[in-house]
Order: C-alpha cells, then structure tokens, then sequence
C-alpha cells in the first residue's frame, strides 16, 4: 500500500501541530503504571493501585498500548511520550487522507475536504492514551477494507494486534465480517473462501493474554457505559465534538441521498459505523474517518478543469517529495524535546497535606495523576472504570455529590481524608459535619476527619 506525498505532508503537519498540546490526560499516569509493572513481567489481573477495589479481576485489553505507553517513558522521558502521540497523529491523518486520495486520485482540494470532519472529530482524541493507536489501527483497516483479497488477508494481523492495543477492535472485527459478507453476496461463485477468513479474525481477537475477556470488556463499555461521564455520554450538539458530529452525519446522509448510490459494502461499513458512534461521544470520530473515501469518491472536484489540464506529476518527483517528508519527520524531536507534565490544574500543592497510604477519598479526574504525583497513598477511584463499576463508582458519587447517605458511606469505607474541588457539594458538607480543613486553594481542598 503506497501513500501518497500529499498525505504524508498533512501528517506531518498535523504530527507538528500536536506537539504544542501539553501533557495533562490524568489516564496517562495509569496507563504508564500498568505499563510499566507489565514491562517488568509482571502483567497486573487484578487492582493493585486502589484502595478501594483492591484484588479484584481487572481487564488486560489494553495491555499492549499501556506497555508502548511505558516503553516510551521509560527509553526517553514525559518526550518519549509526546513523540509517541506525534507519531500516532502523523499515522491517522496520513492514512486518512490517503484514503481520501485512493477514492479520488490527484483531486487533493477533494481529499482535504473529505478528511476533514475527521480531523476535526478525532482531534478530541489526540491525547496519551491507547484510544488514539486504536483510531490509528481503525483507519488502517478502512484503508484495507476498500482493497482487494491481499488487503482483506491483512486485516487479521491488524486486528491481532489492535485487539492487544484498545476494545474498539471489537468494532473493526465487526467489519471484516460485514466486508466478508458483502464481498460473499458480490462473488457468489467462489463466497466460501471468505468463510476461513471470517473464522481467523474472529479467532486473532481470542490469542491475546485476556481470551475471552476482550469481548466482554468490549461488551461492557458499548452496552453498559456510565452516561454520567462525557465522553460515554451520547453526542450533544450543544458540545463542540458533538456539533461536528451531527455535521458530519448529516453530509453522509446527504451524500448518500444526492449522489451516487452506496454500494453495499460502503453500506455495511457506514451503517454500523454509524450506529456504533451514536452511542457514546468517545465513539463519534470513527463515523467521520469511515466516511472518507465515501466523501472523496462523490464530492464535486471545484478545480476539476484546471487539474485536467495540468499535466500530471512524474513518478520520480512523487518518490523525491516522499523521501522529503520522511526526512522532515526525522526533525520531530526537536519538537518534544522540552515535553513536561502540565500540573496546573492538578493539586500538586496539596499533596503535603494528603496522608500516605489508604483511606483517602480523591476526586474522580485526579484519581490518575496521583498514582504518579503520590504513589504512597492509593487511590479511591480513578479513570478505570470497570475496577469501580458499579459498587465503588456509585459510591464516589454519594460521596462528592454530599447525597443522603453520604456519611454512611464514608463510614462503610473507612475515609479518613478527602482531596476534593472546592467546588465539589462535599467541601462544603463535610465541614458542617466536623471535618477539618487541612489545606484550601483554588485547585483543591484537603479535608480530615
């Protein structure tokens, strides 16, 4: 598969552009502590950074993408880091767009305004996480999808290793077998040599360390999300994200309903793609990097008299233009190099005033950034979810809401000190209820019984 010049450009650029995002994704932390523990052999099953859920069976769907997560730390530093997120913004805007440019070759105008909608929706998602090599092996596989046999055969190695990285692989094995199916109802004189292909992509999600287990965490983040939390919320217009979504479905619905017909494999993958991103906002991007090559191909082209005339560009120049982007990424550690945590919106100066070891309640969006800020004091919660739901998520919120029964709680686990938002109902609740106010500032308050 050969990109094209014009693809690789926008990745880097974009690949640039993305290193001016600060550090800050309090999941990063334990992702890199999961990754770590797991780059020392020891793959974590079980809850060893909470307080709270300790010895519970967690899942290890994402233990690949926590181990790149750590291995990049641990060879360079918080710039490892950041060049692993440049790297990764350089892949899924250059495969996106090159699959713009496959469905429209030399139409670039076209192919930049088909990868738009999902530039934008997958911006959201540039952040240090294993969702973001998830939307990276996502867009490869929509690459693959729109070629022949080789590049349905290459699917189920992607899908292997997407299955170790991130659970919206679950999604992309849901499309090789529509793809499959499409191409069985297309080709009915020889349909059953798809059948072996469907068996071993199913079978390439079960070889990993959590067998069985990948699909129920995948099962449990589409079926069963916490709503409460914005990105498992469904898309809300009044959002940013949620605007360019609903812009987004509506140019597929459309297009489709304008132009030329879908064929039926674009159908079976927009459909469910679709469907998949009405339900939660973290999902949203998948519709607009699907639609790309659906875009590309029937959008009008506004240059299209000028680029007939133009002669086209010898093969050579495209090899020299390739090797000059390639080198250009070369320079990208100069980018990253004063890469650092940004901490102002976490409650470093707090920290003195938090006791070592359990019993600390902490608020939800730092719980991550403690297990790196302070590693002798376990946490109540953090971004995890499925360690904490349903028991000790409902009772985070009791607790920070100041809900009836809130004491009560409290009481059952055992709290002896809250690190809270000033903000947060509880500040002011426990207060009225005897706590002491061990430290106060804009970020946090630190409260003991």
């Amino acid at each position: 598969m050969r990109v094209s010049p014009f693809a690789l450009f926008l990745g880097v650029v974009f690949a640039y552009l993305v290193t001016l995002q600060p550090i800050n994704d309090s999941d990063l932390f334990w992702h890199v502590e999961t990754g770590r523990l797991t780059l020392a052999g020891d793959l974590p099953r079980v809850e060893v950074f909470s307080w709270t859920a300790r010895g519970e069976p967690v899942f290890t769907d994402q233990w690949l993408g926590d181990l790149v997560l750590a291995v990049a730390r641990a060879a360079a530093g918080w710039p490892g880091i950041l060049a692993l997120r440049a790297l990764a913004v350089f892949a899924l805007v250059a495969l996106v767009v090159d699959a713009a440019m496959s469905a429209r070759p030399r139409a670039p105008i076209v192919a930049a305004a088909a990868a738009l909608p999902a530039i934008l929706l997958s911006r959201f998602a540039w952040t240090d996480r294993p969702e973001l090599l998830g939307l990276v092996c996502f867009a490869l596989m929509i690459r693959l999808l729109r070629g022949g046999d080789r590049e349905l055969l290459l699917t189920i190695p992607l899908l292997f290793v997407w299955a170790q990285l991130h659970g919206s692989y679950a999604l992309g094995l849901g499309l090789i077998l529509a793809s499959c199916a499409a191409r069985a109802i297309e080709e009915k004189p020889e349909r059953w040599r798809f059948v072996p292909i469907a068996s071993f992509a199913v079978l390439a999600t079960l070889l990993g360390p959590s067998g069985l287990d990948a699909w129920t965490s995948s099962g449990g983040h589409f079926l069963a999300p916490p709503r409460f939390i914005a990105e498992e919320g469904a898309p809300d217009a009044r959002t940013l994200p949620g605007a360019f979504f609903l812009i987004t479905l509506a140019l597929v619905i459309a297009t489709a309903s304008l132009g030329r017909r879908a064929t039926l494999r674009e159908t079976l993958v927009l459909v469910p793609v679709a469907l998949v991103a009405l339900t939660a906002t973290r999902h949203t991007p998948l519709l607009a990097i699907a639609a790309v090559p659906f875009f590309a191909s029937r959008w009008p082209d506004p240059i299209a008299g000028l680029r007939d005339r133009s002669p086209a560009a010898p093969e050579a120049n495209l090899g020299r233009t390739r090797a000059f982007l390639i080198a250009l990424l070369a320079f990208l550690p100069i980018a990253v190099l004063d890469a650092h945590v940004d901490e102002s919106t976490y409650p470093r100066a707090a920290l003195a005033a938090v006791p070592e070891g359990a019993g600390v309640f902490n608020q939800y969006d730092w719980g991550g950034w403690l297990l790196y800020a302070k590693p002798s004091t376990p946490v109540f919660i953090d971004g995890r979810l499925f360690p904490y739901v349903p028991d000790v998520l409902a009772d985070y919120r009791a607790i920070v809401g100041a809900h009836p029964g809130w004491e009560s709680v409290v009481a059952r686990h055992g709290v002896k000190a809250m690190l809270v938002r000033p903000s947060d109902p509880i500040a002011v609740r426990a207060t009225e209820r005897g706590w002491r106010v061990a430290f106060r500032d804009a970020i946090a308050v630190v409260l003991i019984r």
